[in-house]
């Protein structure tokens, strides 16, 4: 086999651990089952590309359950992991399909059981020494259930509070995989239940280790490359969609992960709808465009927002609006640190922001009109297997921060702007949103997204160069 091409990359993911990727996800199944201590199921994303709309079948890889990830680094869809604390034959089995070499003629290689070859490379590959076939999980999970004196299944589902009330997302797979599990259990013993581990492995996976923040800071630098040269030949750009071509190709050819999300590229009053997708209009030289965008290094993401003029240099409105919501951004990073909640950075970014729109562009003749009241989103989610990580609920906004965490730090502004300057009237619509990517500290928290320039300076100077980047 030719040792230039790593045939199971596709389907295990090591983290840029190397050699020690293995013992890695160990540690990580063993600290789940050490916290818990009951027999639990996890299952990945039951379906790959094109499998459940065909008709979507397009250029579209597979991106597992991020739980199965974090635990296990396989990424290929239908497995189910199951630890059992309480078993003398093997604590962890990881369930997979059975060898399709037809298949993999037309998708490429998959972990596989069904003859002693394919599960000895199932085995080396992912460290985990039980594999069995995904069609006999439902007679497995019987018997080391049978086998336990408490009688709890544990797995995970997403749930939080709305209020008092008691929510759960009944759509994805996790839920479905619940309505399994508790058919199951139903069969077997009706005195038994499910429990929730969501609370436990968002507790272990959300604080990043040093393989995730090395991650973290080679996806930053890519984006960050990307949208320096993308400034250099903005100058060439006439629409949104070229801006986007050009940013997604530059960050694509360097890696082989796949962006973070697909990019908003939004000039003019385009950038006052928050998840503004279109990304096909042109624009003029007056107006701004507001970018978000990034990429992803093997798990880890980058996450990014920058606002700049298509002109190249901001005009006076423009610089003035720019710099109040920078001057709140700095204020967030200033603030964020282990043990503060993300409520109270937003309380610290949105009185920032209406203040100063009050002493600085209304008490200079401004009048505006926010598309919003007070305040238009929150100031930071969390990140790390997903680029929007937590619990899909938020309610860790009002949870103290832990050392490890990563949060975004995107404050905006987005409305009708009108005032005039130095004898010349600005009137626009206008979306501004600068974002960048903090890991809680000890002392306070770190700027992983530090060298991607955002002062009206650094971005002026980048856009009067034309590179050949």
């Amino acid at each position: 086999m030719n040792k230039l091409k790593n045939t199971y990359s596709g389907v295990f993911r090591d983290g840029g651990a190397g050699k020690l990727a293995k013992k890695r996800y160990r540690n990580r199944r063993k600290r789940l089952l050490d916290k818990e201590n009951m027999l639990m199921a996890i299952t990945g994303v039951p379906y790959g590309p094109g499998q459940e709309t065909v008709w979507a079948y397009a250029h579209c890889p597979t991106y597992q359950e991020p739980a199965i990830m974090y635990l296990t680094g396989v990424n290929q869809s239908n497995v189910i992991l199951l630890l059992d604390p309480n078993s003398t034959e093997s604590d962890e089995i990881l369930f997979v399909n059975k060898k399709d070499f037809t298949k993999e003629f037309w998708d490429g290689i998959r972990l596989g059981v069904g003859d002693p070859r394919s599960v000895r490379e199932a085995q080396q590959v992912t460290g985990i020494k039980d594999i069995r076939d995904i069609a006999d999980f439902e007679k497995s999970i019987k018997t080391r259930f049978k086998n336990q004196k408490n009688k709890k299944i544990g797995t995970l589902w997403m749930e939080g509070k709305a209020g008092k009330k008691i929510v759960e997302i009944k759509t994805d797979h996790n839920w479905k995989f619940k309505g399994r599990l508790a058919s199951y259990l139903r069969s077997w013993d009706r005195k038994s239940s499910l429990s929730n581990i969501m609370k436990s492995h968002f507790g272990l996976r959300l604080p990043l280790d040093s393989y995730d923040i090395k991650n973290v800071l080679a996806a930053e630098k890519i984006t960050g490359k990307s949208f320096i040269a993308t400034l250099k030949k903005f100058i060439f750009f006439k629409n949104e969609y070229q801006v986007q071509g050009f940013l997604e190709g530059r960050m694509l050819e360097e890696s082989p992960y796949g962006l973070s999300f697909p990019s908003i590229v939004a000039s003019g009053h385009n950038a006052t709808v928050l998840h503004y997708m279109k990304n096909d209009d042109s624009f003029s030289k007056g107006e701004m465009v507001l970018m978000d965008f990034g990429v992803r290094w093997m798990t880890m993401h980058a996450d990014i927002s920058r606002t700049v003029p298509a002109s190249g240099k901001f005009n006076p409105m423009q610089k003035m609006l720019y710099e109040i919501v920078l001057k709140a951004q700095l204020l967030v990073q200033k603030k964020a640190r282990r043990g503060i909640t993300i409520d109270e950075l937003n309380n610290f970014c949105w009185d920032s922001i209406n203040q100063d729109l009050g002493k600085i562009f209304k008490n200079a003749g401004g009048k505006l009109k926010l598309r919003y009241k007070d305040r238009p989103h929150g100031v930071s989610h969390l990140m790390g297997e997903q680029e929007h990580d937590g619990d899909p609920f938020r309610n860790y906004l009002s949870e103290p921060m832990q050392e490890g965490w990563m949060i975004s730090n995107e404050p905006g502004l987005y409305g009708s702007f009108k005032i005039r300057l130095n004898g010349k009237l600005y009137d626009e619509e206008v979306g501004i949103r600068i974002e960048d990517n903090l890991l809680i500290t000890k002392t306070g928290c770190e700027n992983l997204s530090r060298s991607i320039p955002k002062t009206v300076r650094q971005i002026e100077k980048l856009m009067s160069t034309t590179g050949n980047e």
